[in-house]
């Protein structure tokens, strides 16, 4: 067998060398194929995860609504059961003498459209003046709650035998008397039912006492008694609570 001449010895490993090289770059073609198709595939799942997390979810909503409205507390007078909005008292004290005494009634209601129960105080501004017949005057006053268009009953018996039951005082009592001449506040509160649901009564009684001076002949006083209500909770207002 011939040996091959150093020259041909350097042109096989000249080959040799070119095959290997050109395995090794296709070797690295490869794999960065392989990395850039991994990276296209995980760009593809994050593009994935995010449009997942962005789906809109589909909402619904419903509104409940109230309304409110203020109620109305107001009071009416009466002095005679009509219920004319007259406010002078029906005294028949026109030629009082030492010992006599007079009577007159009071209603009290709630108007038709008030909407809540209220309390009753009633009050006396006082005659103010020492002189005359208004030095000497006394009173006293009853009170009950009677029901609407009993009010001419009570008129009827606003008299002396009022004071003798068991009516409440506002004013004085079974045995004493108020002075005239001084103001100040009844005892205790009065009830009142809304929507004119009852009526409260009052009975006056002034009376001129026997030791009443000579000098007030011919004099005259004047008094106020003022009638202040409140309004209060109802029954259906406390349970509600």
């Amino acid at each position: 067998m011939r040996a091959p001449n150093p020259s041909e010895r350097v042109s096989a490993e000249v080959r040799s060398d070119g095959r290997r090289q050109n395995l090794a770059r296709e070797q690295r073609q490869r794999r960065l194929r392989n990395r850039r198709i991994k990276a296209v595939l995980a760009g593809g799942l994050v593009f994935g995860i995010g449009s997942a997390a962005t789906l809109a979810a589909w909402t619904d909503t419903e509104e409940a609504s109230g309304s409110f409205e203020a109620g109305t507390f107001n009071i009416e007078l009466a002095v005679d059961g009509s219920w004319n909005n007259t406010s002078e008292m029906n005294f028949d004290a026109a030629g009082m003498y030492p010992g006599s005494k007079v009577y007159a009634p009071v209603f009290v209601r709630t108007t038709p459209d008030t909407t809540m129960n209220g309390e009753l105080i009633v009050s006396s501004a006082g005659a103010g003046n020492s002189t005359g017949i208004a030095g000497s005057l006394e009173y006293r006053a009853v009170t009950e709650s009677i029901a609407p268009g009993q009010e001419g009953s009570f008129s009827d018996g606003c008299t002396a035998s009022a004071f003798e039951g068991s009516l409440p005082f506002i004013f004085g009592s079974t045995g004493s008397h108020e002075p005239l001449l001084t103001g100040g506040n009844g005892d205790g509160l009065q009830d009142l039912n809304a929507a004119s649901g009852d009526v409260r009564a009052y009975c006056f009684e002034v009376t001129l006492p026997t030791d009443t001076p000579n000098d007030a002949q011919g004099t005259s006083a004047e008094n106020t008694w003022t009638f202040g209500a409140e309004s209060v909770e109802t029954p259906s207002d406390t349970a509600a609570s």
